[in-house]
């Protein structure tokens, strides 16, 4: 028999020590689950009221920007009402009267304030007129607002902020590089009627004081507007169709895809070119003032005192510094452009009888060099420290050869006449003749512009421009007799398209082409004009005497919460 050997038991003061350790030890375990269980849920807690603040701030904020916006939106009704009554009115003074007065004195209520439910915010606004700025090119209107908006995100979730800041209302004087096409008299100069056609692209606004006329199907990509009630359709070579409204049944079916208004006001044309022959001459006299033949002489240094000009190829200067453009006294018989690419310089040549000049503008150098004659060979016999961008070359006759480079003998490629960073106005008191492309350099680079400007003649593409002829540049011809037109536009053959990227501007709508019975050329050239949408605007081109509203914008400049 094997004895098993006996604990010994505690001793009766040792077994109280036993157990209340172990319920310390359970005490202990629980108060450690608790805290655990504490903490997390305090923490999730904590997490969800930071996230729902955040939620409730970015409501507010919101509501900051919507508000703003309903500012700008009710801003703009505004301006756009009172430019359409000083437009009609004949354009006299301020746009705005009584600035003050153009919003609702203290808080905006109503469609004046902001509230969404997505994300949940409420806002309201007041404004003031802080200040004006008119001149003859803009006219800008200052108020000061104050925005307060609260964003509230369930229960435990509520953000108030407080924005002030700027709200800019202003109009600016329209330029007639506005238009892709613009006409005092939809007739030819001859009084003889003319028509948009199927063969008619136009991407860019069109406008005439008087009444289009449609055959078939043109195409018009943006606004088109008219001074008259009433348009005059083809209606298939039967009598024509005058009525209001956009279409002659299923005969004539012109698209507007940007709108036809009628019932427009007239936009008035310029009535001389004397700005841009002040600024050839580089001198400055009020708005529409001749330069007397002194001012001329001087400018010139031609020696000839108060007495006529004589003729010739001048460069305004003082010293070595070009104070002025490009100021041909009489006919220019010839001028050629064109853009040497790789070292960005723009080239002219100016020929009158037997004078010629030719110079080169270096943007890279900023020089402008001259030399006598049609080559640039040896020395040049001017160098002037700057250079004729952003400048004129004014004639006081014609220009009956504007042109730029030759073609591509091989391959057809059309050189580029005007380069890069070079904007130039070609103005001339009569008729200016193009015989050839005129394309722009990196075109899309957004920094060479050209304006061709006729103040007493036309413009007119020539007999010997090339078929599918190129031009880049805004015209316009505003002569008694003023158009854009195509020599011997109705004989021959079809000559392809006229590829305008610019815009034109005339006093009549000049012959381009005839066209069968589908509409389409005959002879001459069809147009393929499309609007230079760059932004960008000859110098010294012709404004507008009407203003155009800008879209207002808001502009915080302090943002607190509260």
């Amino acid at each position: 028999m094997t004895l098993v050997p006996r604990r010994p038991a505690p001793a009766p003061d040792e077994r109280g020590i036993v157990l209340a350790a172990a319920l310390l030890f359970v005490l202990l375990t629980s108060v450690l689950v608790l805290t655990f269980m504490t903490t997390t849920t305090g923490e999730r807690s904590q997490s969800s009221n930071v996230q729902t603040a955040k939620l409730a701030l970015y409501a507010a904020d919101a509501g900051v920007r919507t508000q703003q916006q309903i500012l700008a939106n009710i801003a703009q009704l505004k301006i756009d009402s009172c430019v359409a009554r000083w437009n009609s009115a004949g354009g006299i003074g301020a746009i705005v009267t009584t600035p003050d007065s153009l919003f609702p004195r203290g808080v905006l209520g109503g469609a004046g304030a902001a509230s969404a439910t997505n994300p949940p915010f409420n806002a309201s606004a007041s404004i003031s007129f802080a200040d004006s700025d008119c001149t003859p090119a803009s006219q800008v209107y200052n108020y000061l607002f104050s925005i307060n908006a609260t964003g509230n995100v369930r229960s435990t979730g509520k953000r108030s902020v407080q924005s002030t800041g700027l709200l800019r209302v202003s109009a600016t004087r329209g330029t007639f590089a506005d238009y892709l096409l613009f006409t005092n008299t939809f007739t030819m100069a001859d009084g003889s009627t003319i028509w948009f056609t199927s063969a008619g692209s136009f991407d860019g606004r069109v406008h005439t004081n008087t009444s289009f006329k449609f055959a078939y199907k043109p195409t018009f990509q943006d606004q088109v507007t008219q001074h008259s009630p009433v348009a005059t359709f083809y209606n298939d070579g039967n009598p024509p169709v005058t009525a209001n409204a956009n279409n002659n049944g299923t005969i004539d079916v012109p698209n507007f895809f940007g709108g036809y208004l009628r019932s427009q006001t007239t936009v008035p044309l310029p009535t001389n070119s004397y700005n841009q022959q002040d600024a050839a001459l580089g001198v400055t006299l009020a708005a529409g003032v001749a330069p007397t033949n002194s001012q001329i002489n001087t400018a010139c240094a031609t020696g000839a005192g108060s007495g006529t000009p004589p003729d010739g190829i001048y460069l305004p200067h003082s010293g070595t510094t070009l104070t002025g453009g490009i100021y041909v006294q009489g006919t220019a018989d010839k001028v050629k452009m064109w853009a040497d690419t790789l070292a960005n310089k723009q080239y002219y040549q100016i020929t009158q009888g037997g004078t010629n000049k030719t110079l080169e503008v270096d943007h890279t150098l900023n020089t402008t060099k001259v030399w006598n004659g049609l080559s640039t060979s040896g020395s040049p016999a001017d160098v002037y420290t700057n250079t004729l961008n952003n400048s004129v070359l004014y004639s006081t006759g014609a220009i009956s050869d504007l042109t730029g480079p030759d073609r591509n003998a091989t391959t057809g490629y059309v050189n580029p006449a005007v380069a890069e960073n070079s904007q130039l106005l070609i103005t001339a008191a009569s008729d200016i003749v193009i015989q050839g492309d005129i394309t722009c350099d990196n075109f899309n680079g957004k920094n060479n512009v050209l304006g061709i400007y006729s103040s007493g003649g036309s413009v007119r593409i020539g007999a010997t421009a090339p078929n599918n002829v190129n031009i880049d540049a805004f015209v316009m011809a505003i002569g008694a007799t003023g158009q854009f037109s195509v020599d011997n536009y109705n004989s021959g053959t079809p000559r392809g398209s006229a590829n305008l990227r610019g815009g034109v501007v005339s006093q009549y709508y000049g012959a381009f082409y005839t066209f069968d019975s589908k509409g389409n050329v005959a002879t001459g050239y069809g147009r393929n004009f499309h609007y230079d949408r760059r932004g960008l605007t000859p110098p010294f081109y012709p404004t507008t005497t009407r203003f155009d509203s800008d879209l207002p914008s808001a502009r915080t400049v302090a943002w607190k919460e509260i």
